[in-house]
Parts: C-alpha cells; sequence; structure tokens
C-alpha cells in the first residue's frame, strides 16, 4: 500500500511556518499571467532544496485539485463566487489566480493547525486584533498586542514573564519583598529597574523599548554574559549571544500599537508589515528583505488593515495588489 508524504516524515519534519507561507507565495505567483520560465524554474530549486518545501507545495496542489472536483451543493459557493468575478469582466485566468490565492488561505491555515496548541495552552494569549491587559498578583499590569502569548510564574524570589508570541507592554508595580520582575524570552531577559517598557518578539530577537525608567537586558546563552542598562527612551536587541543598542525603534512611540495604532518615525515596511500581520484575517505575502528598506513614518490604524493597505500603497513606492479580502501580496515598485 502507498504512503502518503507526511507519513513518511518524522514529525520535525513538517513545514513550519515561513516554509508554508513560502509555498502559498510560490503557488499565487505561478497562477499569474505574466510568470516567467524563470520563475518556474526557482520554484522547482525552492522546492528540491529540501524535502519539507515540497510537502508543503504538495499539500496546496492536493487542496487545488480537491477544489477542482468539488460536486453538488459544495461546489455551489465557489461557482457563485466565480460567477460574480466573470460578471465583472474578470479573465478565467483571474478568476483562477483569485480562487488559486483563497486555496492557499485555506492551506495555510490547514498546515498551520497543528502549531496552535502551544499558543492556547500558554497562561494568557490574545487572537486575531484582539489585545488585552492583563492585571498580575503584584497590581502589575501587562498588555498584550493581538496573537500574543505569555506564561506568569511568580515565585518568592522573582516574578517572571515568559513571552512566547508576540508583544507585550509591561506597567510594573513595585514589589513589597523586592523580588526582581524579568521578562523572559528565547534570546534572553529584560529586568525592570524601574516601571514601564515593551519587549516585542520578531524572527530571531527580542526587541526592548523602555519608555519609563531603567531596563537591564541579557543575552540568554552568552558564555560571558554581557548586560546592557537601557534608560528611558532607547531601545536594545537581544539575540542569544548578544545586545545590540539601535539608535531609534522605529517609532516616536514603542507603545502606540495598545491604542490602537503605529506612530512611527523611519520604520521599516517589513516592521509594519509584521505588526499588521496579527491584525489581517487572512495572509500577507512579502519579502521582508525587499522591503526592509522602504521606511514610513506618521500615524497608521492597526485594527482596519485595509485602511492600512490604503494608506501604505498611497504612501510609498509598493504595489499592493489584494487577491480576495484576506489574500494580499506587497511588493515594491521596480
Amino acid at each position: 500500500m502507498g504512503h502518503s508524504i507526511a507519513e513518511l516524515l518524522p514529525g520535525e519534519c513538517e513545514p513550519t511556518a515561513e516554509v508554508v507561507a513560502a509555498a502559498a507565495q510560490w503557488f499565487v505567483r505561478l497562477q499569474d499571467d505574466d510568470v516567467s520560465d524563470q520563475e518556474r524554474a526557482q520554484c522547482l530549486r525552492w522546492r528540491q532544496a529540501n524535502v519539507t518545501h515540497d510537502l508543503a507545495w504538495r499539500r496546496l496542489e492536493t487542496l487545488w485539485r480537491n477544489f477542482d472536483d468539488l460536486e453538488g451543493q459544495a461546489a455551489q459557493p465557489a461557482r457563485a463566487t466565480m460567477a460574480k468575478l466573470d460578471a465583472r469582466k474578470r479573465g478565467k485566468r483571474r478568476v483562477k489566480r483569485t480562487v488559486g490565492a483563497t486555496i492557499c488561505c485555506i492551506g495555510v491555515v490547514v498546515l498551520l493547525s497543528d502549531m496552535m496548541h502551544r499558543h492556547l495552552l500558554a497562561d494568557h494569549h490574545t487572537g486575531l486584533a484582539r489585545r488585552e491587559t492583563v492585571m498580575l498578583p503584584d497590581g502589575s499590569q501587562l498588555t498584550l498586542d493581538a496573537r500574543s502569548a505569555v506564561d506568569v510564574r511568580y515565585r518568592r524570589t522573582e516574578r517572571r514573564v515568559v513571552l512566547r508570541e508576540g508583544q507585550i507592554l509591561a506597567q510594573v508595580n513595585h514589589d513589597r519583598d523586592s523580588r526582581p520582575f524579568v521578562i523572559q524570552t528565547e534570546q534572553g531577559t529584560a529586568t525592570a529597574l524601574g516601571t514601564r517598557y515593551t519587549v516585542s518578539l520578531l524572527d530571531n530577537t527580542t526587541q526592548v523599548s523602555v519608555l519609563e525608567s531603567n531596563v537591564r537586558v541579557c543575552p540568554g546563552r552568552s558564555i560571558s554574559t554581557v548586560c546592557a542598562d537601557l534608560k528611558q527612551g532607547q531601545t536594545a536587541n537581544v539575540e542569544t549571544n548578544v545586545v545590540s543598542r539601535i539608535e531609534t525603534s522605529g517609532y516616536s512611540d514603542p507603545s502606540s500599537w495598545a491604542q490602537g495604532y503605529l506612530a512611527l518615525d523611519n520604520q521599516s515596511l517589513s516592521r509594519v508589515l509584521h505588526v499588521l500581520k496579527s491584525y489581517h484575517s487572512g495572509v500577507m505575502w512579502y519579502d521582508e528583505r525587499e522591503l526592509e528598506s522602504v521606511l514610513v513614518s506618521g500615524v497608521i490604524p492597526i485594527e482596519d488593515s485595509e485602511q492600512a493597505f490604503n494608506i501604505l500603497g498611497r504612501t510609498l513606492p509598493i504595489q499592493i495588489r489584494q487577491y480576495m479580502p484576506w489574500a494580499v501580496a506587497i511588493k515594491k515598485k521596480k
């Protein structure tokens, strides 16, 4: 009896979130009218580079075939959507590409569903476009951004918060037992020497911005740990072996997200989109490196991603293609 690729692979060979997103981006791109032979060859090389790449691609292909095979009542919503698109004088290829983007969105949700339990098992977590303020036992407060997760570990000797995902704003109360207040991530720790600061998880980096008083930041795995004391208005990036002070966080107010907007001061577009992902009910495709050099200043709302895309599209040298309300691709204009 034959076996699927997934059955032959160990659990650790499952596609990561990044691989699934890349597969979906390639899949949608190959539905475009102007896709080149060079891009098709690049996609094939990407699939052959790693077994998880090909697994993610094949799962999307399966979803595509299942859509084509729909019959009866199950096909009616899809046919109705296609009929509406056709009525708007969109070509057959455009319809197929739009539906393909939809299938990719579904595929990403299905492929990532096994990752959700880690988020849901945290002591406190937030979902899409939902922030939450948590009151801690000592009266301190944590504000969780959308799609964020923390564990709270208060002991007799310390107050520790483990940031699993997303970003948080900490308002720290004085502790009568003088226990230190520590926010821990995979990369290191940020210990409050005062009252108010933000901690954000990026890809392989933790960013700490101090809003009031001081914070001591330490890498997590350095043999000769060198910590940095940050003052009000200062920001640092923390990697597993080093702390790097940076001149600016890219925000005129690093905590503005807690109020539903981003107050930006020459922030990279990649970072802006990283935040918007937590408020967009769908999939966003973009090349982080390509958009890193595109800088954004001003105020961007985050609770309405469509409004945010409109503002960014009008003011920046980028192209935003919306395949469906929940599927958006962002590219730098050439």
